[in-house]
């Protein structure tokens, strides 16, 4: 049995119940923060934040240079790359780009892994939002391990594998991942381009149209930034 996961995905911050998206990560973000206690309260704190002042929902990220952070939260530099540093390392955030001389670094969310954190809280919250946000089961055939990215729903899984990015996918749409992720299998990573083969051209062609930003979204969380994805076929 697979989880209809109630997971947020970018493009419902920019549609009609796009306020209701943006407040139900801040109350994941906040829950996070008060049920973990100690220095997560502030990090989460810290985080809230940022994303209420100066995250791009369009762009699904943001780019806050470390003095304008600092002053924000009455810190200094030295702190701010110390909470970054936490926030990646709790997988609270993705780094989409480096920061280089003159220019921030850019960050997204990572909603997968803090709806997974949160998942816990809702009731607290109220069992209509308990509701809401608690995915639905869903009948499907049971998977298995194999090094093709497809994994037993519980089942650990490594960060900086396909097996891992695979797995976030389906996380995030369980649909779409039966019917197009799940025969993908990697062919090589080079540490800047990951060859995925797919089970026939059709659909190569049709994961290289339609589902590049979800795919690359994941690749960068689990595999690493910066990587460019090319879907081949294993058949003619």
């Amino acid at each position: 049995m697979k989880m209809d996961s109630g997971l947020l995905k970018p493009g419902q911050f920019n549609g009609p119940q796009a306020g209701s998206a943006k407040y139900d990560v801040l109350t994941a973000l906040a829950l996070i923060g008060m049920q973990g206690g100690g220095a997560l309260q502030v990090s989460a704190l810290r985080l809230i934040a940022v994303i209420t002042a100066r995250y791009n929902w369009r762009q699904d990220e943001f780019c806050v240079c470390q003095r304008d952070m600092a002053r924000m939260w009455g810190v200094t530099e030295r702190t701010v790359k110390r909470e970054v540093r936490a926030w990646q390392a709790a997988r609270l955030v993705v780094c989409k780009r480096l920061g280089a001389r003159g220019r921030a670094g850019a960050y997204r969310l990572d909603l997968v892994e803090i709806w997974q954190k949160a998942a816990e809280f809702w009731p607290l919250v109220g069992p209509d939002h308990a509701e809401r946000l608690t995915p639905v089961p869903v009948v499907s055939e049971p998977s298995t391990v194999s090094d093709t990215g497809k994994t037993a729903d519980n089942e650990p899984v490594a960060r900086g594998t396909w097996l891992a990015a695979s797995r976030r996918l389906r996380l995030v749409d369980p649909a779409q991942h039966a019917a197009w992720i799940a025969g993908l299998q990697m062919t090589s990573d080079d540490g800047s381009h990951v060859v995925l083969s797919a089970p026939s051209r059709f659909a190569a062609h049709y994961v290289q149209t339609h589902l590049m930003t979800p795919l690359a979204e994941a690749v960068e969380a689990e595999i690493g930034r910066g990587r460019r994805i090319t879907i081949v076929p294993r058949t003619a």
